[in-house]
């Protein structure tokens, strides 16, 4: 399996990022609360820089295990999680696709992984191999169909060529879960709208252009709730294995 992004992309990000926790980060909050069961364990696919963790681990109780391919999930994040007082079970440090785990547990979950792979529904079995019975998997990743491609083609050209658009399809995502013996509880868009760029096109017009989208959408974010395929943000889909 091919990733769509070379992890010297991630590891060079990384560099400079500082690790700072803020809740308000992180996206699907009220669904967590719907659709997750306290205490127990959490592992979760492409954790740095640890946002998710802290939060679940906190508000759920979980004990906190996570692998990633960029070092810094070994040198930096036992630090960060601990200064959060999470517990943590086991961090490991490389590639989830030849990652062999001797355990399951009890919440898997995935927040922008799977997307970056043309053999997706491979992935997503592999995540499913993770989940403990009865447990839960989680899947999330941006929504960079609809409108959002033609926003992100226009603005942020090089960035969408990171992701594989056909994984951002909820029906391929049932049928694998399905024929891996998931039952899905809940699956849809997340937001109204929204705009991000990581790789944006350089020139005056087109920073106008970026700033002017992403007012515009968030402004329509604050005033409607109407989760939809043409501009929500994110995509996620909760499944239990029963």
């Amino acid at each position: 399996m091919t990733c769509a992004v070379g992890q010297d992309y991630w590891d060079t990000a990384y560099e400079d990022l500082p690790l700072a926790y803020s809740p308000g980060v992180v996206q699907f909050k009220e669904l967590f609360d719907r659709y997750l069961t306290p205490g127990g364990t959490c592992f979760e696919v492409g954790c740095y820089p640890g946002s998710y963790l802290i939060y679940l681990g906190k508000r759920f109780d979980y004990t906190v295990s996570g692998i990633d391919a960029t070092p810094f999930v070994l040198s930096r994040l036992p630090k960060h999680l601990a200064q959060h007082r999470v517990r943590v079970g086991r961090l490991y440090h490389g590639d989830f696709l030849a990652f062999e785990a001797r355990r399951t547990y009890d919440l898997v979950c995935s927040f922008g992984f799977i997307e970056h792979f043309a053999d997706f529904q491979e992935v997503i079995v592999r995540h499913i191999r993770l989940v403990k019975r009865p447990g839960t998997l989680v899947l999330a990743c941006p929504n960079l169909r609809g409108i959002q491609y033609m926003l992100h083609r226009l603005l942020d050209p090089v960035n969408l060529q990171r992701h594989v658009l056909a994984a951002m399809d909820f029906a391929r995502w049932e049928e694998t879960l399905e024929a891996s013996g998931m039952t899905v509880l809940y699956q849809g868009y997340y937001r109204t709208a929204d705009f991000w760029v990581d790789t944006p096109r350089q020139g005056f017009l087109a920073k106008v252009a970026i700033n002017s989208v992403r007012k515009i959408a968030q402004e329509v974010d604050s005033r409607t709730n109407w989760p939809n395929p043409l501009l929500s943000p994110y995509m996620i889909s909760f499944s239990r294995k029963v």
